[in-house]
């Protein structure tokens, strides 16, 4: 986190100015703290000027969202169709699916990326 200093006049203009050592001559003007937050670390294990795809890793595929990388269905789906124990009805119980931001070319502007135009 970042912290600094300023100086407020509500009377004087509503703005907020920096502290530079002098400020106007004015009663109304109120000293604050003020602390600014710094952006997240990300998580992504790529590089950010990179083509690889940082959702895959350049794999081309992602662990199934339904059943989490099991193969099999956790519970009942679509009024009993697809049984709980039975393979994924998303995957087909090969635990993986295409990557949907890359479409499974494993890096960014691949095949069939309609980013391009």
């Amino acid at each position: 986190m970042i912290a600094g200093t300023i100086f407020s006049c509500s009377a004087c203009n509503p703005k907020v100015f920096p502290y530079h050592g002098a400020f106007r001559d004015c009663s109304a003007a109120k000293l604050q703290s003020v602390i600014k937050a710094k952006a997240a670390p990300s998580n992504r294990n790529t590089k950010p000027n990179s083509v690889i795809c940082g959702d895959c890793d350049g794999n081309g595929a992602v662990v199934c969202s339904q059943c989490k990388g099991s193969g099999v269905n956790p519970v009942d789906f679509f009024n009993g169709q697809f049984k709980a124990g039975d393979s994924c009805w998303l995957c087909g119980g090969r635990k993986e699916m295409l990557c949907g931001n890359c479409n499974g070319a494993g890096f960014i502007g691949g095949f069939m990326n309609t980013d391009d135009e």
